[in-house]
């Protein structure tokens, strides 16, 4: 892995704490970034979002591609950003979901289908986690206790540093083993 493309969410940018760990965790791996950035339509989710993301995700493996000839980037989503499952399954390409939309079996299947490893992380507090879904992906699953769909527990910042800190040693570990 010599390269990363980082996928935000609906409201949660690539200088968001998760994907600005994921962002660190990459550099610090001499990685090559490709940060996306959208400004999401009105609407989108009523139309279904899969194509808005799979046509950001393919320009971001097309850059990389001419930047990096023959490397296997690792896709890093957010929410939103899951969408871009179908496409890594596609392309058997190792991802990273944030808070992956698992209430929607298509991007639950997708995910399960992709031979390339996965890391998925989700809160027990958010409704877009599905545990059972998770874990029936085969893939390795970190869930943080009580936390939201920013991955913030309840209680003092400390809960939230932990879980920070947390999620990132998981990102490092899981993309260490991809090099």
């Amino acid at each position: 892995m010599t390269a990363g493309i980082i996928v935000p969410g609906r409201g949660y940018g690539p200088q968001a704490p998760l994907l600005h760990l994921a962002g660190e965790a990459l550099t610090d791996l001499g990685a090559t970034i490709e940060t996306i950035t959208w400004t999401v339509p009105d609407g989108l989710l009523d139309i279904g979002p899969e194509p808005f993301v799979r046509v950001h995700v393919s320009a971001a493996l097309h850059r990389l591609a001419d930047a990096e000839p023959g490397m296997r980037p690792v896709i890093i989503g957010k929410s939103l950003g899951t969408y871009a499952a179908g496409l890594a399954a596609e392309r058997q390409l190792p991802a990273i979901w944030l808070t992956p939309l698992l209430y929607d079996d298509a991007v639950t299947k997708a995910i399960a289908r992709n031979p390339a490893p996965a890391l998925l992380v989700g809160g027990t507090r958010d409704r877009t986690w599905v545990s059972d879904a998770a874990a029936r992906t085969g893939k390795t699953v970190l869930s943080i206790e009580g936390a939201d769909h920013d991955l913030r527990p309840l209680g003092p910042l400390r809960a939230y540093t932990e879980a920070l800190g947390a999620v990132g040693t998981e990102m490092e570990k899981f993309l260490s083993q991809l090099t």
